[in-house]
């Protein structure tokens, strides 16, 4: 049995703008706040403070497979991070970006989904990992998390258009070249067969969230995931 959280940037300790609930140590946040949150994090699920895992996210799409021999002090650079481990919760950062949970009863991914991930193909990385492990697409399902919407994700007109013609189910109306990244993942999650519930919530114009295209300076929220 997989066990799924999304957090909202309320219920912390951080101050402004980082306020509250912020779980990123890369975005100038004082350390011990971070540290403290990422303790309320651990509570919040039932587990150690040591089983909970982050990475370091770079728009790729890099998978890293979390096993009993890796360092929960260490996170690597990746964009998806992998487990068969029960007890190990992976967690990706979110502050506009898509966060992707996939889970089955023998394995489960946290997935960081932002425009060059769409097109890097880190679901299909992911997707890929959870077939080498002997998990089939059909015994997968996936949760959608709050991100930004369709009417709020501007970009360039060449930006907008290499994504499309990648993805088109993340086209709107190239006059506003507004992308919906979530769309885009959606479309894949359905053309790999994987049942899946997606949020509706967009966190630039929903309070409670962090929002990178709202605020600039601010913390990170997360998707989290364990068996």
């Amino acid at each position: 049995m997989a066990n799924t959280l999304f957090t909202s940037r309320l219920g912390g300790v951080s101050s402004p703008p980082f306020d509250s609930f912020n779980l990123a140590s890369h975005v100038g946040d004082e350390v011990v706040a971070v540290a403290k949150n990422r303790e309320i994090l651990a509570s919040m699920i039932g587990l150690p403070r040591n089983q909970i895992f982050f990475m370091t996210q770079v728009h790729s799409n890099g998978v890293a497979v979390i096993d009993k021999d890796s360092d929960p002090q260490s996170a690597p650079t990746a964009d998806a991070l992998f487990t068969t481990t029960p007890g190990f919760a992976l967690v990706t950062l979110i502050a506009d970006c898509t966060p992707l949970l996939l889970k089955s009863k023998s394995a489960v991914a946290a997935v960081h989904v932002g425009r060059k991930g769409l097109v890097a193909e880190v679901f299909e990385a992911t997707l890929k990992v959870f077939n080498q492990h002997g998990v089939s697409n059909q015994e997968i399902t996936g949760e959608i998390g709050p991100s930004i919407c369709r009417d709020c994700y501007e970009v360039d007109l060449g930006t907008y258009r290499e994504v499309v013609s990648l993805n088109p189910a993340a086209a709107t109306d190239e006059s506003r070249r507004c992308l919906d990244v979530a769309g885009g993942l959606a479309a894949r999650l359905k053309s790999a067969g994987i049942e899946f519930w997606a949020s509706q919530l967009c966190v630039r114009h929903t309070p409670g969230y962090f929002s990178y295209r709202r605020d600039e300076v601010t913390g990170r929220q997360a998707g989290v995931v364990w068996l």
